[in-house]
C-alpha cells in the first residue's frame, strides 16, 4: 500500500456541502497580500505541483486541496461523479478561506474546472493561469487518435459486468517495476530525462491505490463536459502554457483559449510533455513571473 508518511501535512480540513471533510494545503507566506488558488489534475497529488509551488512561494501564499479519490482524500467519494460535484467542493473550499480574492491556477483537469468555476463566479478572481489544460471532450484528441472516446464510453458501459477484471488490471499495471512504467509513459505522457525519480515516483506509485471505478467515472464526466462558450467570461489577465509534445492536452486546446480570451498570454514549452509541471517547472515559473510583472504590474 502507498505510504503517506512523507506526504505534506494539511493546513486543515474544510467541510463540503455533503459534510465530507477534505484536506487543504497552504504553502509560501501565509501573510502574503496575494493568494494563488491552485486546482490540480486528475489522479494527481501534492507532489505533482510541488516544484512550481516552490518557485512561487516566496512571493505568494499558495492554497490547494486534494480532490475526492486522490491524495489524502483517496477514500472520499461523491454519490454521483460529475464536474458539478467537484466545482461544489471548490466553492466550499473558497468559502472556507473567506471568499478572498485569488489568482486562479489550474493544471490539466484543473484548467477545465478553473474555467467552469470562473464562468459561474468570477467576482473574486484576479487572474487565471492555465497549465497544460484540458477543456472537455478530451478523449476525442488523446494521442492524436479518435479511438479513446469510444473506449472510455464502452468501458463505463461494461464496468458493472467486468468490475473485478478492470480493478485487477489497473492495480497490476501500476504494480510493474518503476523503470517499466516510466518506459511505457515516455514520450506520450512524460520525459523522465528531465525529472528525478524522487520527484516522479510519488505520483506514479500512488496510482496503484486509487479506485479505478471512481477515476473511470471522473474521466467519463470530464470528457462529456465542455468549456465551450465559457472562455469569454475570463475577464482578467490570463496565461496559458502548453507542452509542444503533450499528447494528452494538445497545444491546440491552449491556443484556442488564447484566441478566445482578450487579455491573454500564451507560451508553448519546447518538447514539453503533459508532465511538464514537474519536468519544466523552472520554465513555467519564469513564464508566470513574466506574466505577473507585465500583465499584473505592482
Amino acid at each position: 500500500m502507498y505510504n503517506y508518511d512523507n506526504y505534506p501535512r494539511p493546513a486543515g480540513y474544510f467541510t463540503a456541502a455533503d459534510g465530507a471533510q477534505l484536506p487543504w494545503f497552504e504553502y509560501g507566506n501565509p501573510r502574503a497580500q496575494e493568494t494563488i488558488f491552485f486546482l490540480n489534475g486528475l489522479t494527481c497529488n501534492q507532489f505533482n505541483i510541488a516544484k512550481v509551488i516552490r518557485g512561487l512561494e516566496n512571493k505568494f501564499r499558495v492554497v490547494t486541496f486534494d480532490y475526492r479519490g486522490q491524495g489524502l482524500a483517496w477514500r472520499e467519494r461523491y454519490p454521483v461523479v460529475s464536474v458539478d460535484a467537484v466545482v461544489a467542493d471548490i466553492e466550499a473550499f473558497h468559502a472556507h478561506l473567506g471568499k478572498i480574492p485569488v489568482h486562479l491556477f489550474g493544471y490539466s483537469m484543473g484548467c477545465q474546472l478553473a474555467v467552469e468555476w470562473n464562468f459561474r463566479n468570477n467576482s473574486r478572481i484576479e487572474s487565471v493561469v492555465l497549465l497544460m489544460g484540458i477543456y472537455g471532450n478530451i478523449f476525442n484528441t488523446f494521442m492524436n487518435l479518435g479511438i479513446f472516446a469510444p473506449i472510455v464510453n464502452t468501458t463505463v458501459d461494461l464496468f458493472p459486468f467486468l468490475k473485478s477484471f478492470y480493478k485487477i488490471a489497473w492495480r497490476s499495471a501500476h504494480s510493474m517495476p518503476y523503470a517499466l512504467r516510466v518506459a511505457l509513459g515516455r514520450g506520450a505522457m512524460l520525459n523522465p530525462d528531465l525529472v528525478a525519480e524522487s520527484e516522479l515516483r510519488p505520483f506514479l506509485d500512488q496510482l496503484r491505490e486509487l479506485d479505478f471505478e471512481y477515476l473511470l467515472r471522473m474521466s467519463h464526466a470530464i470528457h462529456h463536459h465542455t468549456n465551450e462558450g465559457q472562455f469569454h467570461k475570463i475577464e482578467k489577465p490570463c496565461l496559458s502554457i502548453s507542452g509542444e509534445n503533450d499528447l494528452f492536452a494538445s497545444p491546440t486546446h491552449s491556443e484556442r483559449v488564447h484566441q478566445a480570451v482578450a487579455a491573454s498570454w500564451y507560451f508553448a514549452i519546447p518538447r514539453g510533455t503533459h508532465n511538464a509541471i514537474l519536468e519544466n517547472a523552472t520554465d513555467i515559473v519564469a513564464f508566470v513571473e513574466d506574466f505577473f510583472s507585465e500583465k499584473m504590474p505592482r
